[in-house]
């Protein structure tokens, strides 16, 4: 079994002494409670008042049986009885016991019997004993001094309450002093099951506190892994996003980070190698401009010169100087817009409002000129009427730091190449859009969609390098400075499949007020400083 981290023993600690501590607490002030209403209860002086109240019921029994008896001794020694008995006159008997009977409300039946224990006269009460409510008790006297003489049989009753009453007290005393007795063994009884109690709720306590704690630390043993590998410098990981709690949180922040992270080492990467490009197509312009001016002079003047009658020559020097003065007016457009990729300048960002920028946009662009777009303006009209371009822009107001030039090239760039793609459409009008979406509180995009014939998928990661191009005149400049000018501004730019199934170029700006847009803001002249030294090295 693996030993379980720091981290979850002290999280499982925190829950068992949370559960352990208010337990204990609430033992002992129980165990107080239970043994002073102990002591209030088997106080002894209790104990005494119970037994004299007993003893009261006792004596009370015990004086109604005397009494009883008493007036049994009382009527048995009337003398008009006794002879009446001795005699044996039966008349003389009931006349007797029914001037005696009255006399006694307790009887119920008052009876003379012979030696050989038969009634001889006997008077009763109209109703029997009630044995629910009263209690009978019999006493017989002599009526004579002869051992097998006559005697009197008396029944009295007595109300059953009392006796009821005294019976319960009994009890009560022989209940309280059993109890009494096994009052140490109450207590540890319940000592014993609150000792169990609490050893049940530190066992509860300690899983569920591993069970819990496991689950977060195992979180935090992820994030602890990911941050390892980002420290070996991969950024492509990403933390699982797992529940909704703080640690979620900073999941989703790490996450974050890590983009923003990648994002700015892809940036400053891609400026490096866009600075090293752009010292590349300096030199490279330098080298080939200086050239072509003498090349083309030399041509022209052979041209100029040969005065000779040699029909094939004169066709092979006129065919010469079309082709080179051709391929030096090529040259030539090569070579500026190499200088133009070296010129390129910096983005120079402020706040600005990225809707009114593209109504703006709307309103004024035109796509097909004779400048930097290479597009005579007359082949620019057949174009234009060629393609529908269509804007969705949002109403309200999307802040964006931004350079409002550097971001005009950027979407001239964009719906230009979208246009010139869709016009080689034949069969009807091709479509180009360009909408504004926000992604989040943090980010927005501008895809620019088109119905051509789409980039292909091989091609999608490394359309945006320089010299890579789909058009067969084309010199794979102008996405390059789009992405140049994209990632200046804390963005990124990427290619994929629009729902015409044609091209789709969607690019990632951050809002104002986010942390990407503060991070390009301060990385835009950092990269370019690093940039610059790399290039001073070289």
């Amino acid at each position: 079994m693996a030993l379980l981290s720091r981290t979850t023993r002290k999280l499982t600690l925190a829950v068992l002494l949370a559960a352990v501590i208010p337990l204990a607490a609430a033992i002992i002030i129980a165990r107080s409670l239970v043994s002073n209403v102990s002591a209030q209860l088997y106080n002894p002086r209790v104990g005494e008042e119970l037994e004299r109240s007993l003893d009261l019921y006792k004596e009370l029994a015990a004086s109604l049986k005397s009494t009883m008896r008493y007036q049994a001794e009382a009527i048995a020694a009337q003398e008009g009885l006794r002879a009446a008995a001795m005699l044996n006159h039966r008349p003389s008997l009931e006349q007797e016991l029914a001037e005696i009977f009255p006399t006694h409300t307790n009887l119920v039946q008052l009876a003379v019997v012979d030696g050989d224990g038969e009634i001889v006269v006997e008077k009763k009460r109209f109703t029997a004993v009630n044995v629910n409510t009263e209690l009978a008790l019999e006493v017989r006297k002599p009526l004579s001094n002869k051992a097998d003489g006559p005697q009197l049989l008396a029944v009295f009753v007595t109300p059953k309450a009392r006796f009821d009453e005294r019976d319960q007290m009994e009890e009560t005393v022989r209940t309280y002093r059993q109890i009494e007795a096994s009052r140490s063994q109450v207590e540890r009884a319940h000592l014993y099951a609150f000792t169990v109690l609490l050893v049940i709720t530190m066992l509860a306590a300690v899983t569920l506190g591993t069970l819990l704690s496991r689950g977060v630390t195992r979180r935090i043993g992820l994030l602890a892994h990911v941050a390892q590998v980002v420290g070996s410098g991969d950024l492509s990981v990403r933390v699982p996003i797992q529940g909704k709690d703080e640690i979620t949180e900073l999941a989703k922040a790490f996450n974050r980070m890590l983009r923003e992270v990648q994002r700015s080492r892809a940036r400053i990467e891609f400026l490096q190698r866009m600075g090293t490009w752009q010292e590349m197509a300096r030199r490279l312009a330098h080298e080939i401009k200086n050239p072509l001016t003498p090349i083309q002079l030399a041509v022209e003047e052979i041209h100029a010169r040969y005065q000779g009658d040699d029909a094939s020559f004169r066709k092979l020097l006129e065919t010469t100087h079309g082709v080179v003065t051709e391929e030096v007016a090529s040259l030539r457009r090569l070579v500026t817009e190499f200088s133009a990729f070296a010129r390129l300048p910096r983005a120079d960002l402020s706040n600005h409002d990225i809707c009114v920028f593209l109504r703006e946009q709307q309103k004024h662009m035109v796509l097909f000129t004779d400048d930097e777009s290479g597009i005579l303006r007359t082949d620019g009209d057949v174009l234009e009427r060629a393609v529908d371009v269509s804007w969705e822009i949002a109403t309200r107001p999307i802040a964006v730091y931004m350079d409002q030039q550097m971001m005009h090239r950027v979407l001239v760039n964009l719906v230009r190449n979208a246009a010139q793609a869709v016009s080689v459409k034949q069969s009807a009008r091709g479509r180009v859009r360009v909408r504004l979406r926000e992604v989040d509180k943090d980010w927005i995009t501008i895809e620019v969609d088109d119905d051509g014939p789409g980039i292909p998928i091989e091609m999608r990661e490394t359309i945006f390098d320089p010299y890579v191009t789909t058009k067969a005149d084309g010199t794979g400049l102008g996405l390059s400075i789009v992405k140049k000018i994209v990632m200046e501004h804390g963005g990124s730019i990427e290619a994929t499949e629009s729902e015409w199934h044609g091209a789709r170029l969607v690019v990632t700006l951050p809002r104002a007020g986010s942390s990407a847009s503060f991070a390009a803001r301060a990385q835009v002249g950092q990269s370019l400083q690093m940039t610059g030294m790399t290039m001073g090295e070289r």
